[in-house]
C-alpha cells in the first residue's frame, strides 16, 4: 500500500494541506508538521535542516508502508530530499516530488530574509501570495518563519545524490523561485528526473489543482508498478 507524505513550507504545519484530498488513487495522504509547528508546538524546533529531515524519516518509518510518495513544498522540499536520502538504506521505495524549491546546489533567498524586521518579513511573505493574518497569528508565525529561514540559510548540500526518482515542480506565477533553479534538481538524483511547470504562484500547492493531483497520481502509479523492496 502506498502513502503520500507531505512536508509543509516555512512557518507552516500540516494545515497547509487542509484542502488536499484524503487519498490519491487509494493512497492515503499523510500531512506532517515539523517539531515546534502547529500540533507539535510544545516540541523544540529542529536545530538543523538535517535534524528536521531525520524527524520526517522517522515518522515515515513509523507508518510501516513500503512505498511512499514524499511531497515537499518550499523548504519542505529540501527536508523531504534529505529524508529520502536517510531512507535509502531502509526497505522504503520513495518517489520524491519537490515543489517550488531551488535545487540543493542553488543559493536561495533565505539568508537575506533573516536580516529583515518583523514587519518586512511579513510583507515579503505576503508579497509571495500568503493570506493576510490577524495580529495573534502573526505573533505566532514570525518566530517560526525566522527559525525555518535560519535552517534554510545554514543548509549546505554535501553533494550526495538521492537514489529516488525526482519530480520537480515550478509554478508559472512563482515570484520566489526561478524555474531554472528548480530544473537543476536533475543533478541531485541518480535516478530519473522530471521538471514540470504548473499553474499558480508560490503557494499554489496549498489548494491543489487538477494538474498537481495528476502529478501525485502518476507518482503513485509508478510506485505500484514496481515490486516493493524487501
Amino acid at each position: 500500500m502506498a502513502v503520500v507524505v507531505c512536508v509543509p513550507p516555512s512557518g507552516a504545519g500540516r494545515s497547509f494541506f487542509r484542502r488536499w484530498p484524503r487519498a490519491v488513487d487509494g493512497a492515503r495522504v499523510v500531512p506532517l508538521s515539523r517539531p515546534g509547528h502547529e500540533e507539535r508546538m510544545n516540541e523544540p524546533l529542529a536545530t538543523s535542516l538535517t535534524a528536521a529531515a531525520a524527524d520526517v524519516a522517522g515518522r515515515i518509518l513509523a507508518l510501516e508502508q513500503p512505498q511512499v510518495v514524499l511531497f515537499g513544498h518550499s523548504i519542505g522540499a529540501t527536508v523531504a530530499f534529505e529524508a529520502a536520502r536517510l531512507l535509502a538504506d531502509d526497505a522504503v521505495d520513495v518517489e520524491l516530488v519537490v515543489s517550488a524549491r531551488q535545487a540543493p546546489q542553488c543559493a536561495g533567498i533565505a539568508g537575506e530574509l533573516t536580516h529583515q524586521t518583523d514587519a518586512e518579513l511579513l510583507a515579503t511573505v505576503q508579497s509571495w501570495g500568503a493570506h493576510a493574518l490577524d495580529r495573534s497569528v502573526q505573533d505566532m508565525l514570525i518566530p517560526l518563519l525566522r527559525a525555518d529561514f535560519e535552517l534554510s540559510a545554514r543548509y549546505s548540500w554535501d553533494g550526495v545524490r538521492v537514489s529516488a526518482p525526482v519530480t520537480a515542480l515550478s509554478y508559472i506565477d512563482d515570484v520566489v523561485v526561478d524555474a531554472a533553479a528548480v530544473r537543476r534538481w536533475s543533478a541531485a538524483t541518480s535516478a530519473s528526473h522530471t521538471h514540470l511547470i504548473l499553474p499558480g504562484g508560490h503557494f499554489a500547492a496549498s489548494d491543489p489543482t487538477d494538474s498537481l493531483i495528476a502529478v501525485l497520481r502518476d507518482a503513485v502509479s509508478r510506485l505500484r508498478s514496481r515490486q516493493p523492496r524487501v
